[in-house]
């Protein structure tokens, strides 16, 4: 791999070919790094590198002329050319790994008030390595390079671990070294006892405690870890889960707060992994069992009129407005039980002995069992088996007009689940 820097300060990198993990690098031959001097490319013999703004301006632009003639002396078909500046996209680690594979990088570090316009159209990328304001780009480009250079096999005396912050989407765990005791201040006591499969679990959770506290912005979806799974909007989850106890077999809570769910991770695959006997009979003894439960105390309310008022707040379009009106003014009679919310075949976990596990409980609490069946339907016949199949061993007969009804609802909250608020019950 090559890396070029472009500069009109070639003396900025300097210290930066020394440390170790370069000079490494360089000296067994995972790379080659070279100095381009913009100003030996200037025309004149005043060597013109930048000039004021055309329609006036404080400050100097580099021009395009100068910079594009230092570009061309080191470009070939195989180099990926990078302009260090503000307009660009921001840097990440996963962005350092797809430099990683590239054969050759060409970083230009902008100056002054930037870079003639007309030279965007000469690279492949703009990189910024955050809103700030540097006088050059010179330490940005050396940023970039070294979050590159690192990733190549051999660069480092010891590979990089993957539990270093950003390579997993979130920070490193908290780190701890001798004294064990400083200032009334102990290691956690779990480190010292060398349980490996306990630690882990440890600094899973205080990596993900962490990202919550001090960078939630890196928290953007729901994420499975590997042995913890975090829910970011959790709905009624963590109030379903203290309510039900060891009824069911359910994920354990290890940690909450007003924004995230940090759960223990459920054994067992999908029952969507499993021979359609085993689907099918699995599917109706679970169904079975959160009908069967005592709803008494049960602290989530996902009746008619509670769904419809939650959905009045949100904010629906025009059409699916008229469609809740719709709904409403049918007269629907309910028969609570316990409902999962959301039951899919996803949801169910299991493993050679049946059921193992039942996830994704954001949505449940005391509703129409056909809550249930309309969303568990569509799952089922995804997997090959008719709902009469299910309705059979269940000893039931499906409603049609109801659970159309229960459809219709299921998908006005699936459009609205981003607005609605289930902090409301």
């Amino acid at each position: 791999m090559r890396i070029t820097f472009l500069t009109i300060f070639p003396e900025s990198f300097s210290s930066f070919l020394s440390y170790p993990v370069i000079r490494r690098a360089v000296k067994y031959g995972l790379m080659d790094i070279g100095i381009v001097d913009i100003k030996e490319h200037a025309d004149g013999c005043f060597r013109a590198i930048d000039d004021s703004p055309y329609g006036g301006g404080a400050g100097l632009l580099l021009r395009t002329d100068t910079l594009s003639a230092a570009l061309a002396s080191v470009k070939s078909p195989s180099s990926r050319t990078i302009l260090l500046g503000p307009k660009g996209k921001r840097f990440s680690q996963k962005m350092a790994h797809e430099l990683a594979g590239e054969e050759h990088i060409i970083l230009i570090a902008g100056h002054y008030e930037g870079v003639d316009e007309r030279f965007r159209s000469y690279v492949d990328d703009e990189i910024s390595i955050g809103d700030y304001i540097l006088t050059g780009g010179e330490t940005a480009a050396i940023t970039v390079a070294e979050a590159v250079i690192r990733l190549l096999d051999g660069a480092l005396r010891e590979p990089s671990p993957k539990e270093e912050s950003f390579e997993d989407g979130i920070l490193e765990h908290p780190q701890y070294t001798h004294p064990a005791t400083f200032e009334g201040k102990s290691v956690p006591d779990i480190l010292l006892r060398g349980d490996k499969e306990r630690i882990a679990l440890f600094n899973e959770t205080e990596a993900i405690k962490d990202t919550i506290r001090l960078r939630p912005d890196l928290l953007k979806e729901n994420r499975d870890f590997p042995h913890l799974s975090l829910h970011k909007g959790y709905g009624n989850e963590k109030d379903i889960i203290r309510w039900l106890g060891s009824r069911l077999p359910l994920p354990e809570i290890i940690y909450d707060d007003e924004d995230y769910l940090i759960l223990s991770k459920q054994k067992g695959k999908p029952l969507s992994f499993s021979a359609r006997n085993k689907i099918l009979n699995t599917s109706a003894y679970i169904l079975k069992r959160l009908w069967s439960l005592d709803t008494s105390g049960c602290p989530c309310d996902e009746s008619i009129s509670s769904t419809i008022s939650k959905l009045r707040r949100s904010k629906l379009g025009y059409e699916d407005w008229n469609k809740l009106k719709e709904l409403e003014r049918q007269r629907i009679k309910e028969e609570p039980v316990f409902s999962h919310g959301s039951l899919r075949l996803g949801s169910i976990l299991a493993n050679g002995n049946g059921l193992s596990g039942l996830v994704n409980l954001q949505r449940a609490g005391t509703a129409d069992r056909y809550r249930d069946l309309a969303s568990f339907i569509p799952s089922l016949e995804q997997a090959g088996i008719e709902r009469d199949e299910l309705a059979d061993i269940l000893g039931i007969k499906i409603d049609d007009e109801k659970l159309a009804f229960f459809s219709a609802l299921a998908d006005l909250e699936r459009k609205a689940s981003l607005q609605i608020s289930y902090t409301d019950n």
